[in-house]
Parts: structure tokens; C-alpha cells; sequence
């Protein structure tokens, strides 16, 4: 995938025209994938270049709506997946009130016309641009004529009776639920981040963990608690289990992220690892003492293992 940076990149796509397909992509759902692959699917057919138009930062988060919001995978990861599907063209828009104030005639004409000369627009159900939410599939299709492009909606993706949205795939990572967050996402969930320095508790308990400083705030946590996860580190995944919480038997007040990594033994500090999410074990508690902890620990441990041993 080429991101487009310039106005040389962008006139062989006003030659040749180009399958767009747009939105903001949080989390890149089956519902999201849905899209992806009927643009591809069409662009491979049409042999034309393929184009997905994002918008960063969210705009829910950029217009006040939703201040608390937080993403579900950073501006970087959401590139590498995006990477997978095959898309040509990637062109991230960078949202501000400014643009916001954009009408949706005019984002069409001036960017989606001028720049890609689109044959093809595919769009999901509930997706809407320029000031006002105007711009939807009946705003595309009423100009489809007038501009000579087709246009396509892609409707909601269900998952056991319940539709994927980005909006409940948070919900589910937040409340520590990460095992149906992974199924609606159709991929693990996952944090990056830096491995720096803590306590140095769990190495005394005989459980060294690496504690990660994750590359942004406005990312997603899961809910306090124990989890089993992969931990990839130098593109090798090993198992292990994560502490998310503020490690009340020691009488901590900082939140932190931690995990043991089975069967490996190295110095990692200050390089970049990432911490997949499986499934929760257990709620985080305070224990009544060091052996009562020790004993939890072993016994997550093996939980853990007996876990990935079914997957």
C-alpha cells in the first residue's frame, strides 16, 4: 500500500480512475473488512487502482461529540493491517474542525473527483462526510450520473444475532471481554508499546514481568484484571499472562500494564513489544499475603497454559 502524498502520485489515478472506498476504519471490524474486500474485489475486476480514504483523528473525538472516546488501534497498527488486504492507495485525511466545516458537494467534487476520478464508490451503511452528516449513499448515488460513477452500500455485519460496530467492540475490550472483541474484529486485539522499568515485585515472587508503556493515550485498555496473552517481541510470539491494574497487595496507586512471559529470559527494556489479548482469567484483588499471591500466580499460570494448549 503507497499513502498519497502528493499531487504526482495522484494524476495516474485521474487517468486511469480508481474503486474508492471511505471511513474512519476504527478497529478495521469484519464489518469494515466487508468493505475492504468488495473494493478490491472491484478493483481487481475493473484492473484499476484501489483507494481507502480514512480520516484521523477520529472526528467524533475532534468535534467534542465523544471527548472520552479512545481509538482501538493506533494510527500505525491500523496501517499494518491495512497492509494485509491489498489496497493500493491509502490516504489518510487529517481531520480538524476546519475541515469539518467542508460541504459534502465539495469534498466530493474537489477530493474524490478531482484527485481519484472514482468509477466505483463503496460505502457502509452508516457512513456520512461533509457538514451537516449530508453526504450518505443517497447523496453519492444522486450525483453518481452527473460525476459517472457507480455507487455501492455494504450493509451491517451480525455476529451470533448482534451487529459489529466499533462502538461495541469498545465496549467489550472495556469491560474485559476481549475474547468476543476478537471475534468482532476477526483478529486479536492488541496494545504496542515500550517495555520500561516497574517495581521489580514479580522477578522476587519468582514471575519477572515486562511492564509496557503503550505509544499512546488515546488508545483503548482492557478492564482491570489477569489476562492470558501473546506477547510478540522481535516478530516471535510467547505466551504469557498480564496484569492490568494498580497491584493492590502491594497498596500501589498508579495503574500499570505487565506481563510474565513464559520461557523466555532477556533484556528487553526499551524495545518495542506488543501485548495480544485473549481471554481474561480473573478480576485483579488484594491478597492477604506474599505466599497467598505466589500461589494465584502459579496457579493463573496454568490456567494459562492449559488455555493456549486448546487453541
Amino acid at each position: 500500500m503507497i499513502t498519497i502524498k502528493n499531487q504526482s502520485q495522484v494524476i495516474p489515478l485521474q487517468k486511469t480512475g480508481s474503486v474508492i472506498t471511505l471511513g474512519n476504519f476504527d478497529g478495521i471490524h469484519l464489518g469494515h473488512e466487508s468493505l475492504i474486500l468488495r473494493t478490491t474485489e472491484l478493483s481487481r475486476q475493473l484492473k484499476i487502482p484501489s483507494i481507502l480514504i480514512t480520516y484521523q483523528p477520529n472526528p467524533a473525538i475532534v468535534l467534542g461529540k465523544k471527548n472520552n472516546l479512545k481509538e482501538i488501534f493506533s494510527f500505525s497498527i491500523k496501517r499494518n493491517i491495512l497492509n494485509n488486504y491489498g489496497i493500493d492507495f491509502f490516504y489518510p485525511i487529517h481531520f480538524t474542525k476546519k475541515f469539518s466545516e467542508i460541504s459534502a458537494q465539495e469534498f466530493l467534487q474537489e477530493t474524490l473527483i478531482e484527485m481519484f476520478r472514482p468509477k466505483k464508490i463503496i460505502i457502509g451503511y452508516d457512513h456520512y462526510f461533509g457538514k451537516g452528516r449530508e453526504g450518505n449513499f443517497e447523496f453519492l448515488q444522486a450525483n453518481a450520473k452527473k460525476y459517472n460513477y457507480q455507487v455501492e452500500k455494504m450493509e451491517k455485519v451480525f455476529l451470533h444475532g448482534e451487529g459489529i460496530s466499533s462502538s461495541t467492540i469498545r465496549k467489550n475490550i472495556l469491560s474485559g471481554n476481549v475474547h468476543l472483541a476478537n471475534r468482532m474484529l476477526g483478529r486479536i486485539f492488541y496494545l504496542r508499546g515500550t517495555v520500561v522499568h516497574g517495581q521489580q515485585r514479580g522477578r522476587k515472587l519468582g514471575f519477572p514481568t515486562a511492564n509496557l508503556q503503550i505509544e499512546s493515550e488515546n488508545i483503548i485498555t482492557p478492564q482491570t484484571g489477569v489476562y492470558a496473552i501473546y506477547i510478540n517481541i522481535r516478530n516471535h510470539l510467547y505466551q504469557g499472562m498480564a496484569n492490568i491494574g494498580k497491584n493492590p497487595t502491594f497498596s500501589g496507586q498508579n495503574m500499570s500494564m505487565e506481563a510474565n512471559i513464559f520461557n523466555f529470559d532477556g533484556d528487553i527494556y526499551g524495545e518495542k513489544i506488543e501485548f495480544h489479548f485473549i481471554k481474561k482469567l480473573r478480576e485483579e484483588k488484594k491478597f492477604s499475603s506474599i505466599e497467598e499471591l505466589k500461589q494465584q500466580l502459579q496457579h493463573d499460570k496454568q490456567r494459562t497454559s492449559s488455555l493456549f494448549k486448546k487453541i
